[in-house]
């Protein structure tokens, strides 16, 4: 029977990337995006670029909070088995904390940590009752250290990494072989997020560890495809990620504010 994966987000930049390899392989691909306009471009130029390709979509706002149970309820009225979890839907925003827009940063927290939290409680069940499948989490570099001016963002990011690396310990005690994927991406300088969250002159989109979407897909697909359930993806990125826990805190914080300088 034919694989299905479901990828939030999965209409555009690294998600559509990350469709390409799974399209490729023959999974049946369902997406959810708040765009509808989006995802039929995106289906139209995919099916165009790979043939046979089966895709299936739902519109809804996942910084909703009834957003993954209306996904949930989708793919249960159709019957898909979901093989392939990925939790890429996010956004992120820049400046001050005092500063910001309070409503924007309730909708980030509930898209980048409530979606992805509940999306695995109502799929992680079926999968660990057929002892297979994959969740795969995006996360960020950003994880790694409080980031003044990405404080929120970064804050979601950090519950990312330690809930999924968490729950592939407990999938570890409960001797199961459904798959926790965490993938901390570097700055992708080719997609939508620096534009949505108005950062189109901060630094780190042209910075030390400046990743593609290409990039990162190849990197989650490798991962994917071998026995690697945690990526630092971007291959400046994985470099630099060697020497964290050698750095003092204060001097990571001055790179990382130096990365966070607008030009």
């Amino acid at each position: 029977m034919k694989k299905t994966v479901l990828i939030t987000g999965g209409s555009g930049g690294l998600g559509y990337k990350i469709s390409c390899h799974f399209a490729k392989s023959n999974y049946r691909i369902l997406w959810v995006s708040w765009s509808e306009t989006e995802i039929i471009e995106a289906k139209q130029k995919l099916i165009s670029n790979i043939q046979n390709v089966e895709i299936e979509y739902f519109v809804t706002d996942l910084s909703l909070t009834q957003g993954s149970q209306n996904v949930f309820n989708w793919v249960t009225e159709n019957k898909w088995t979901i093989d392939v979890l990925i939790n890429n839907a996010g956004f992120g925003s820049f400046g001050f904390f005092h500063l910001s827009d309070i409503e924007k940063e309730k909708k980030m927290i509930l898209l980048n940590v409530f979606n992805l939290f509940q999306l695995t409680y109502l799929f992680l069940p079926e999968m660990i009752s057929h002892n297979k499948g994959v969740i795969i989490n995006i996360s960020s570099n950003s994880s790694f250290i409080p980031l003044p001016k990405m404080l929120i963002y970064s804050a979601t990011k950090a519950f990312v990494t330690h809930f999924s690396k968490g729950l592939r310990e407990e999938m570890k005690l409960l001797k199961s072989n459904v798959r926790i994927m965490t993938i901390c991406p570097a700055a992708i300088y080719d997609t939508n997020f620096k534009i949505s969250g108005k950062m189109e002159q901060v630094k780190t989109f042209k910075g030390l560890a400046t990743t593609t979407s290409d990039e990162v897909a190849n990197d989650i697909w490798k991962a994917f495809l071998g026995k690697n359930d945690f990526v630092v993806s971007g291959k400046r990125m994985r470099f630099l990620y060697q020497f964290y826990s050698l750095i003092p805190y204060r001097i990571l914080q001055y790179i990382a504010q130096m990365e966070l300088k607008e030009a």
